[in-house]
């Protein structure tokens, strides 16, 4: 790898999930997917996918190689695990086909289940149906945000646009004028 530290917000490949019809979904940093109806209903009714919960409430899905397609219906499948609403949006991670990481966006452990799970999708990348070892903020309109980068060993949790103004908006981060010079005196 590069020792460049690469940016979510650089151009990057998009994210294809397999579809039960036998095609994919491209997922694009920026675009809500669009879907035809009948292979989100196709996805809703398939069986329930293995269910566990990692440190942080991140929840991890598993199962055959549809699970990662079920980013599409991302909601329907978290509502019957877990009956808190997210109306802060949700944290994705389609490391390979056959597996789907998801975080509720609702306190202060955003940041630490965000390198989790891009922890676990690059140590799935060596798997034959690998897909993608970023993590995605997954808005409530459903517009994915990549907010992780791998640089060497490292992961990076960028908190930028309308990650940061969710995390603001919930008192997580500070965006003011005075903040963000504190920071910048930081790093010096």
């Amino acid at each position: 790898m590069s020792s460049e530290t690469p940016s979510p917000e650089q151009p990057q490949t998009p994210v294809v999930v397999p579809l039960p019809d036998g095609s994919s979904a491209t997922l694009r940093v920026g675009e809500a997917p669009t879907v035809d109806e009948t292979v989100l209903a196709a996805l809703r009714t398939l069986p329930a996918p293995e269910h566990q919960v990692a440190s942080f409430a991140v929840h991890a899905f598993s199962g055959d190689s549809l699970t990662a397609g079920r980013v599409l219906v991302v909601e329907d499948l978290l509502v019957t695990v877990d009956d808190e609403p997210a109306p802060h949006g949700l944290l994705v991670a389609v490391p390979d086909a056959r597996s789907l990481l998801v975080h509720a966006v609702r306190d202060e452990h955003v940041l630490r289940a965000a390198h989790l799970m891009a922890t676990i999708a690059r140590l799935r990348q060596g798997e034959a149906d690998a897909i993608d070892a970023d993590v995605f903020y997954r808005a409530p309109d459903g517009t994915p945000q990549r907010i992780t980068a791998h640089a060497d060993a490292e992961v990076e949790v960028h908190v930028e646009g309308a990650f940061a103004d969710t995390l603001a908006a919930m008192g997580l981060i500070d965006r003011s004028r005075r903040a963000r010079r504190a920071a910048k005196r930081a790093k010096r």
